[in-house]
């Protein structure tokens, strides 16, 4: 697996995609091409590649609140990192968000990808998998800042897919109850997000009322 700034040229030396019967077996994703520039913003980090691929929910909270009109309701970047929980642990706050966004990713993937890639990226290999779904955060964050990610195996579009919608949804309700639980008041308990339930009641209805030619929700 190889990760770097941007990809070289085909017809320059340094950091070219190895060719030849091992090529197809490797594995690059690079944060923008050869004549582009990565983006300079004072709401992101200095390398947002990088950190969407190593910390991608802190990231993508990050670049929500810049862009939410939450701010009117006291949310800031200064909430993200009181956000209480462990990632691992799914009944926190924190795990709960890299819970839904694994499946949100995972979702996207299996739409926009053919089969045979999405079972090589997504279902071989746990660490692939992971930076995969991190590259797709990556792809949706950078195009809004007019820059392109691009990979080895290249990947369809996905930064417009109608599932981000779910991602904001659940980051925004999560936020929202950020201040009264980060005040330490016993009385306030954390609401989960109801995504998965609803996810599983449009399936139930696609399976009672869903055309076959239709795919499903």
């Amino acid at each position: 697996v190889g990760v770097g700034g941007a990809a070289a040229r085909p017809d320059t030396a340094g950091g070219t995609m190895p060719l030849g019967a091992g090529a197809s077996e490797c594995i690059l994703l690079a944060a923008c091409g050869a004549e582009e520039l990565l983006p300079q913003s004072a709401d992101l980090p200095a390398d947002v590649f990088s950190a969407c691929l190593t910390t991608p929910i802190k990231i993508a909270l990050r670049w929500f609140v810049s862009r939410s009109i939450l701010k009117g309701d006291g949310i800031s970047v200064d909430v993200i990192d009181k956000i209480p929980g462990q990632q691992n642990n799914r009944k926190t706050p924190l795990g709960e968000l890299n819970w839904i966004f694994t499946a949100i990713t995972d979702t996207i993937a299996w739409n926009v990808l053919p089969r045979p890639l999405f079972q090589r990226l997504f279902r071989q290999d746990l660490l692939v998998a992971s930076l995969f779904r991190n590259f797709l955060l990556a792809e949706r964050i950078m195009r809004a800042n007019n820059c392109a990610p691009i990979s080895c195996p290249a990947l369809p579009p996905a930064y417009q897919h109608p599932m981000w919608h779910a991602w904001d949804m659940a980051v925004e309700i999560c936020l929202l109850q950020m201040p009264t639980l980060i005040n330490g008041d016993s009385t306030v308990e954390f609401t989960p997000s109801p995504f998965f339930t609803e996810q599983l009641t449009a399936f139930e209805v696609w399976l009672e009322q869903g055309s076959e030619r239709k795919g499903p929700p």
